[in-house]
């Protein structure tokens, strides 16, 4: 089963509080069921330009239970450089298979609360979470990469510890992926 995000609100305005509110919704009720369950503790891993998990995830996907041991090296960041004095962020997914892989977001110069993710979907808010986890995928962490006026961050390659660069960690989602009421930039329910 697939989420949809353009035709369960058909017949509602574009930028109305009904197709805002459909949007949500279908978003909240896709959280309920691909979600990670217990915190995994996520951190950085050996190779220190990975991330791990330290704690077994239990996480649903598509309503379906799963579970993940603790695995080192396990997320590879990829993509691309984050500039001097910006921030950027990486969901850390798992997939029903147990396979890791990320998506990031749209980097920022203001701060970590300007992060986007228009890359996935411009379409509302909620849908660059519902074309992320797809029916397939559990988001089970976020990274968000903070660099200094002099260093840059390349993903996969830079260390997470490298001068200049602050990394930091958070188990599960955050408002950034799944607004709980509208954006960043205060657009309330899908409104774009």
């Amino acid at each position: 089963m697939a989420f949809v995000t353009a035709n369960y609100d058909k017949g509602v305005s574009r930028t109305g509080i009904d197709r805002g509110t459909a949007q949500a919704t279908n978003a909240f009720a896709a959280y309920e069921l691909s979600k990670a369950l217990t915190a995994g503790g996520i951190t950085t891993a050996t190779v220190t330009s990975k991330a791990k998990s330290v704690n077994t995830i239990t996480f649903t996907v598509a309503g379906k239970f799963f579970s993940l041991a603790a695995s080192d090296n396990f997320w590879v960041l990829s993509g691309t450089l984050v500039a001097v004095a910006s921030f950027q962020k990486y969901l850390l997914l798992v997939d029903t298979a147990g396979a890791a892989s990320i998506q990031e977001g749209v980097q920022s110069t203001v701060n970590a609360a300007g992060v986007t993710w228009t890359n996935i979907s411009a379409v509302s808010p909620y849908a660059p979470f519902l074309d992320t986890i797809g029916s397939t995928k559990c988001v089970c962490g976020v990274l968000t990469i903070a660099t200094d006026a002099t260093h840059t961050f390349t993903p996969g390659t830079t260390l997470l510890g490298a001068a200049g660069i602050t990394a930091t960690f958070i188990d599960g989602i955050d408002q950034s992926i799944l607004p709980l009421i509208g954006n960043h930039a205060g657009t309330i329910f899908g409104d774009v």
